[in-house]
């Protein structure tokens, strides 16, 4: 009978052995992110999702203009049985590249690096239109705005071509979205056939009809009682 049940237990022993390397074998090396949104439901003035673009351990993402990057919620799938940190679903301070650690279950790590960057500003180009009667007679408007919001706003004579004196130079708030008010510093005024250093508040807007046009207000004080004038501008 000992003879029986010494048989039985050496049996036993293997199969015992290989059930446990079947249990480490069954933890998962798995570390990835799979994906990674900025969920418009989560995150203030975004009218759509924006889905992050991944690339090896680089996690990049463009978000909407003038986004306030230190608020930002993203929402991170990861590979099954694995952790994250820092956790997905909280507001993160994406003003810098946010490093994240994903564990897989066997308890190894990989890091990636995540960078959110604001689309540039709709109205970064050279714009025209017209030709428009504001009283001065009938007028080309050509206005050019750059990536610092420095702008020149030409008002042309259709006849003559010549550049009237409201012609100005000046820079805004970079951040100015479409549709929102914003005071124009000016810097420069077009006297005599030349720019010359003037400083002033005007007001201006800008509403993007398309990527390609938008309504541009512009008065001559700010804050604005009475748009001076408003028209529809072209890319070019």
């Amino acid at each position: 009978m000992v003879r029986k049940y010494l048989l039985l237990a050496l049996l036993l022993v293997p199969g015992v052995a290989f059930l446990s390397s079947c249990q480490k074998e069954e933890l998962s090396g798995k570390k990835e992110i799979l994906a990674l949104i900025f969920e418009a439901s989560k995150n203030a003035d975004f009218q759509k999702n924006v889905v992050a673009h991944i690339e090896g351990t680089e996690v990049t993402a463009e978000v909407p203009f003038a986004t306030v990057l230190t608020t930002l919620i993203p929402t991170i799938e990861i590979s099954p049985r694995a952790s994250i940190s820092p956790v997905s679903g909280v507001t993160t301070d994406f003003s810098a590249p946010v490093t994240y650690t994903v564990t897989a279950e066997d308890g190894t790590t990989k890091t990636f690096t995540v960078e959110a960057n604001c689309a540039p500003a709709p109205y970064i180009g050279y714009w025209t239109g017209g030709p428009i009667d504001f009283g001065l007679g009938l007028m080309d408007i050509h206005l050019s705005i750059d990536s610092l919001a420095y702008m020149t706003l030409e008002l042309k004579n259709i006849i003559t071509g010549e550049l009237h004196p409201n012609s100005i130079k000046g820079t805004f708030n970079p951040n100015t979205k479409s549709c929102c008010m914003a005071m124009v510093q000016q810097t420069h005024r077009w006297i005599n056939d030349a720019w010359v250093e003037e400083s002033a508040g005007r007001a201006m807007r800008y509403d993007i009809l398309t990527p390609q046009s938008l309504r541009f207000y512009y008065c001559l004080c700010y804050p604005s009682v009475e748009w001076w004038f408003q028209v529809d501008l072209l890319k070019n």
